[in-house]
């Protein structure tokens, strides 16, 4: 398994030290998915918890980048 692929599948306890999860966000669906992701066993609800979470960070992330940072000493 790829880096990639594991961040990907990475569970929120495997981040061990984030912060408590205390507020919800608001995500406009189809009607037809939303029926659809009530269906889903537990265990894929928290799988796309996690993928949700992680994907969060990785664009919040992805905002902020600057390549002067790696590109330009100090």
């Amino acid at each position: 398994m790829g880096e990639e692929e594991h961040l990907e599948d990475m569970t929120v306890e495997e981040l061990q030290d984030i912060d408590k999860l205390e507020v919800n966000f608001t995500l406009r669906i189809p009607e037809v998915t939303k029926g659809q992701l009530e269906r889903l066993p537990p265990g894929m609800k928290k799988k796309l918890n996690n993928r949700i979470l992680l994907t969060m960070a990785r664009t919040l992330h992805e905002a902020d980048f600057d390549p002067r940072k790696y590109l330009k000493s100090a």
